[in-house]
């Protein structure tokens, strides 16, 4: 049933809008006359694809022409629904598209300037459409939307904020330090100098948090022990057996992960080799063979590797 919906109305549009005449027809009686003026309908091309996910293909259709706007690169997007009643997310769901729309266009065209789209519907519903066509009406509070929504975002700048000002607020202090410094090379500083924080933290008991900060630096810094030993240093003894056995939990967990990945580059080049050595005589069998074997048996086939005439004189005992 949607086949038969869709077909008729998506082909009798698009190819009448495919039509350069047509298309130039339609843009310059529909679109207001400050738009016109910032067109250049001599550089008007039909754009390929649509940008309408499936469910949605059954009752619209998109087309999209890449125009110069004010002798900027943008567009014009055409969409039309293909049923009886209008939708009332409309305006949102065009935002969705205009913005999938310029993420293409940064893609392609390796920017980071954003182009103009400039949207249109067309309705062909039996009743005459009375949903909104401002997004910011779909708001519950369209007055607070307009004031904040697309405007300038809020940024919290930490590496134009001193230290001490952040130091100033215990809880949000240590938030804030551990992100500033994250790419720090000397953590053991770092904690030195967020002792006071520590200790104020502790004082609120919000020990999770603590847990929470020490955790971030022993995944994101090197030399784990030494912040392990300064940040037991700074804890009172109430705490630290609690928070220590996580951190030397974490520290085993790293160094059993650091194993792990030794081996698989260990097997990794053992197969490089073989494969240099012998082409093309690697069964499912020696793969097998590599991928459970131990460190001293990797070890010993690579050592047999440099002798090796074939092979299997690398596996036999």
């Amino acid at each position: 049933m949607s086949s038969l919906i869709q077909n008729p109305h998506d082909r009798f549009f698009r190819s009448s809008m495919a039509n350069p005449r047509m298309a130039l027809e339609f843009l310059q009686h529909h679109l207001p006359d400050h738009i016109t003026e910032l067109v250049d309908f001599n550089s008007l091309k039909l754009m390929p694809g649509s940008f309408l996910d499936e469910a949605m293909k059954q009752w619209m259709t998109d087309i999209l022409y890449s125009v110069s706007l004010s002798g900027k690169p943008g567009y014009i997007y055409l969409l039309i629904e293909h049923q009886r009643k209008a939708d009332p997310l409309m305006s949102f769901r065009l935002l969705e598209y205009s913005i999938n729309i310029c993420r293409t266009h940064l893609r392609e065209h390796q920017t980071q300037k954003l182009p103009l789209v400039y949207p249109c519907v067309i309705y062909n519903g039996e009743e005459r459409y009375e949903y909104t066509t401002d997004l910011f009406e779909l708001f519950q509070d369209s007055d607070l939307a307009r004031e904040f929504f697309l405007k300038p975002f809020q940024l919290i700048d930490l590496s134009q904020i001193a230290d001490d000002d952040l130091k100033k607020k215990p809880l949000l202090g240590m938030l804030e330090m551990f992100l500033k410094h994250a790419f720090t090379r000397d953590a053991v500083a770092l904690i030195n100098s967020l002792s006071e924080i520590i200790r104020g933290v502790e004082a609120k008991n919000e020990i999770e948090l603590l847990k929470l900060g020490f955790n971030y630096l022993l995944k994101t810094q090197q030399f784990k022990e030494s912040i392990l030993a300064t940040f037991e240093e700074t804890l009172s003894e109430k705490n630290k057996s609690n928070i220590m056995t996580i951190a030397e939990s974490l520290i085993e967990e790293g160094i059993q992960k650091g194993m792990q990945q030794g081996m698989q580059q260990f097997r990794s080049s053992l197969l490089r080799q073989l494969g240099r050595r012998f082409p093309n005589q690697i069964t499912s069998n020696h793969l097998e063979l590599i991928e459970d074997a131990d460190s001293e048996s990797l070890s010993l086939w690579s050592e047999k590797l440099m002798d090796a005439t074939c092979i299997a004189e690398v596996f036999a005992w």
